[in-house]
């Protein structure tokens, strides 16, 4: 469908298309049919009225990505260690509560259940009937480095201990689970590697990068991207400098700081995670060679414009029925626009948000059998399909 042009009040002019869709026919059909959720789907994308291109969604996104005060916080907050010593946390939204499905929250990169958006995110899944939980990876901003691994994308070896303490904490209740970004990319490597044993009902991955060696040659082409996506990244190193230290008592911080891009930063502290290069990072964390082996439905939300996305194994997403793609033209990295009184707002929850709870409402709503299936070995390309696109 071709982008209409739409007039704001205040005489700014954005683009507003329909989103794409991509999945197995039958499957799609089913969500469309459904009275929200299908009305979502078939809604048109409005992008704020700042909106410029990605660069200006993006700046956004990381503008959400700040964290709030901690007298701020509405959560019920608790910590604890994993079996090989590192400490991670688990941030109940209001309060730990067991009478409601749980949605497990992934933030991004150098981000955490503080972060603006992931707050923002709770809100809606809290409002939509879930019990949301967000997780705090190792060393993230306030918690404490009690083991050689920081928190990265291998996170995904560390779901199970985590799914355990929510499993004891909310029994009998079904877990849903998102990821954002980096967090969108641990969760589809959790659902690829566990297959038919995972513990998640449904899934939604936003604006992930799913082809990881793929991703990282695009990080090394684009220089000013990765030089501002360093930034957060050596801030986090920063704070943990003094712990890093009596950890690491050979790297030098100055070196890490005066980095100019993603990769080299990474490869600082990457050594000493195991990995003998960040290629070799990049690759035993990459998703798409299991992305097959998911089982459980799981919607990808991403922006075509979003350079932290590419490149988007398309062919790989449609070999699985189970998987859903859904694009905006627009949107940048995490840049969604939400919902507001007077139209298109730039905070609050967003289209994405909005999107994910709809989603995983359905899949709360239909019988374990109807959510949980083993692909079949037959891997040929589902069709694609396109049809009108939604909104928040």
């Amino acid at each position: 469908v071709r982008p209409s042009l739409f007039f704001f009040p205040v005489g700014v002019a954005a683009m507003v298309s329909n989103p794409e869709l991509r999945g197995d026919d039958q499957e799609l059909q089913q969500l469309l049919e459904d009275e929200q959720l299908g009305a979502a789907l078939r809604r048109s994308y409005v992008p704020h009225w700042l909106h410029l291109g990605w660069i200006s969604s993006t700046a956004g996104a990381a503008v959400k990505g700040i964290p709030i005060p901690q007298s701020f916080k509405n959560s019920e907050e608790k910590i604890f260690q994993l079996k090989d010593g590192g400490t991670v946390s688990l941030d109940w939204w209001q309060q730990q509560r067991s009478d409601r499905p749980v949605v497990l929250v992934l933030p991004g990169m150098a981000n955490s259940s503080r972060s603006i958006y992931i707050r923002y995110t709770m809100a809606r899944l809290d409002e939509a009937g879930f019990q949301a939980v967000a997780m705090n990876y190792r060393a993230v901003e306030h918690l404490e480095i009690t083991s050689p691994h920081l928190g990265c994308a291998d996170t995904w070896k560390d779901l199970p201990e985590v799914l355990d303490v929510i499993e004891e904490a909310c029994p009998k209740q079904p877990i849903f689970a998102m990821g954002f970004s980096m967090g969108g990319t641990i969760l589809t490597k959790y659902l690829g590697e566990q297959g038919e044993h995972c513990r998640i009902r449904a899934a939604v991955a936003v604006s992930c990068p799913l082809a990881y060696p793929a991703h990282q040659a695009e990080l090394e082409k684009r220089k000013v991207l990765s030089f501002l996506m360093a930034q957060p990244l050596k801030l986090w190193l920063f704070k943990k400098r003094a712990q890093i230290a009596k950890l690491w008592p050979h790297c030098e911080m100055s070196q890490v700081m005066s980095s100019g891009s993603l990769l080299t930063v990474a490869g600082y502290f990457l050594e000493h995670q195991g990995y003998h290069t960040v290629s070799d990072y990049f690759l035993q964390n990459d998703p798409e060679p299991v992305l097959h082996k998911i089982t459980c439905p799981t919607l990808i939300l991403g922006a075509k414009d979003d350079p932290l996305m590419m490149p988007v194994p398309r062919p790989t997403i449609a070999r699985n029925k189970r998987l859903l793609l859904v694009e905006t033209e627009d949107g940048g990295h995490m840049g969604w626009a939400g919902k507001g009184a007077l139209g298109p707002q730039i905070f609050g929850a967003s289209w994405a948000d909005g999107l994910a709870a709809r989603f995983l409402t359905f899949h709360a709503k239909r019988p374990l059998a109807a959510t949980i299936s083993v692909p079949p070995p037959d891997t040929s390309l589902a069709s694609a399909m396109d049809v009108p696109r939604s909104r928040l």
